[in-house]
């Protein structure tokens, strides 16, 4: 592929989250989108006339149809693994959301088929390309950290404004699948792998709606290799909501406060602060991997496939966890 090639790219499922890498895509110089598809055609035809592409009731119409370079996939996680198999068949790089898959096995087949094919590979883990992910971890480069707090709160039970799958387990995964995952990863990256979970969760709010599985209430304990501890706080049911990494060390303290677009804390006993004006997460991740699809090389990618198993086995042993009420070992 030459360097200079304009990439073609397709989107396979058009919500929410299909249509926020589209139009990040749109931004991207020599970047075309050239097909989306949705099981609601509706949904795709909408986007395609958004961003002047071909819209596609189904994955496999399209993947006879058009040979994208990168093929970006946004459907829930249970509905991934065969488009990642037929995309890797046909060498064709692939983006996929988080979490990579709902369960080890099939995450590994994803990874595995990846790595046969030798494709350029990504898991929408954002919170990695933020500058305050980076400038955290050069600030803490070299510290021991202790302690760890990490918070996750949505208003899901409350406002009921998101898709109903999110508080659907099978669907979903649940709470810690569906959003937790975000600031664990954060903290993976920030700090190194986990390798115990133990935790609670339970339903104190809107416990009548019984098309609804998830918890809406969860606390968790977890330790890092290195030794450093770490507790989680989860709620569906916060009117404010909130994605925070706290760091401790013996002498300073870190918070990464997501929700706030802001760092703080203080360091060598010098206060820290830090104003992230604008969230481009989204735009720097998606850059990442379109950069590495056109370089052939996935060093700019903070988020492989392989990478994201290792932060699904954190959250499916937490999982675990509220089941047994034990400390559950992470398995990979």
């Amino acid at each position: 592929m030459s360097s200079d090639r304009a990439l073609s790219v397709a989107i396979v499922g058009c919500g929410q989250m299909g249509r926020k890498p589209a139009i990040n895509c749109q931004h991207i110089e020599g970047v075309s989108i050239v097909a989306v598809a949705d099981v609601d055609i509706g949904r795709a035809e909408a986007l395609a006339a958004e961003v002047r592409a071909v819209p596609y009731s189904r994955f496999d119409e399209l993947i006879e149809h058009v040979a994208p370079d990168a093929l970006i996939v946004t459907t829930p996680p249970t509905e991934r693994l065969h488009i990642v198999e037929a995309a890797t068949s046909k060498k064709i790089a692939v983006f996929v959301e988080k979490p990579i898959a709902l369960d080890l096995s099939t995450a590994k087949k994803m990874c595995h088929a990846a790595h046969e094919a030798s494709i350029i590979n990504a898991v929408g883990f954002q919170l990695r390309y933020s500058p305050l992910t980076q400038h955290a971890k050069t600030l803490i480069s070299g510290r021991r950290v202790t302690h760890v707090r990490t918070a996750t709160t949505t208003d899901y039970y409350l406002k009921m404004d998101m898709p109903p799958w999110f508080l659907q387990r099978r669907l979903s995964g649940g709470p810690l699948l569906e959003q937790s995952l975000h600031v664990f990863d954060a903290a993976r990256y920030l700090i190194g792998d986990i390798t115990e979970v133990t935790g609670r969760g339970d339903r104190l709010i809107r416990p009548d709606l019984a098309q609804f599985d998830s918890e809406d209430t969860m606390v968790l304990a977890y330790r890092f290799g290195n030794g450093a501890l770490g507790t989680h706080i989860d709620s569906c049911a916060m009117g404010e909501f909130n994605w925070e990494v706290e760091l401790f060390g013996t002498d300073w303290r870190l918070l990464v406060d997501y929700a706030r677009k802001c760092l703080r804390g203080h360091v060598n006993g010098k206060a820290v602060q830090l104003e992230a004006t604008e969230d481009e997460t989204h735009m720097q991740e998606m850059g990442a991997f379109l950069g590495a699809v056109r370089h052939r090389k996935n060093d700019g990618v903070l988020s492989d496939f392989a990478n994201a198993t290792k932060t699904l086995a954190v959250m499916l042993a937490g999982d675990r966890s509220l089941r047994t009420g034990v400390w559950e070992p992470v398995n990979e």
